[in-house]
């Protein structure tokens, strides 16, 4: 899953725009966090943007959570350009 603070209508245009470079759909459902509990808890909301338009923008972040419920793996970011690569994640997935 991923969360995000935008509505469930702005991301399903999303989903939509990525699905319509030809190369199928996402294969993960978008939750709407619209009033950012979710990512207040988890403390990933940057403040930067508090005040402003984009208000509730959180940190990236990926957690990988086990079958258990129990987070396994975690990484948050503060600059949004920084993502886990694929070998990363894959590494991670593939000792589960």
């Amino acid at each position: 899953y991923v969360i995000s603070p935008d509505s469930h209508e702005k991301s399903q245009q999303m989903t939509e725009r990525i699905a319509s470079d030809g190369k199928g759909k996402i294969g993960f459902q978008i939750l709407s966090d619209l009033d950012h509990s979710v990512i207040d808890r988890y403390g990933l909301r940057d403040t930067a943007y508090d005040g402003k338009d984009f208000e509730g923008i959180p940190h990236p972040a990926v957690y990988i959570i086990n079958k258990d419920g129990k987070v396994v793996w975690a990484k948050v970011e503060s600059d949004y350009k920084k993502r886990p690569t694929n070998a990363e994640l894959r590494s991670v997935l593939d000792s589960l």
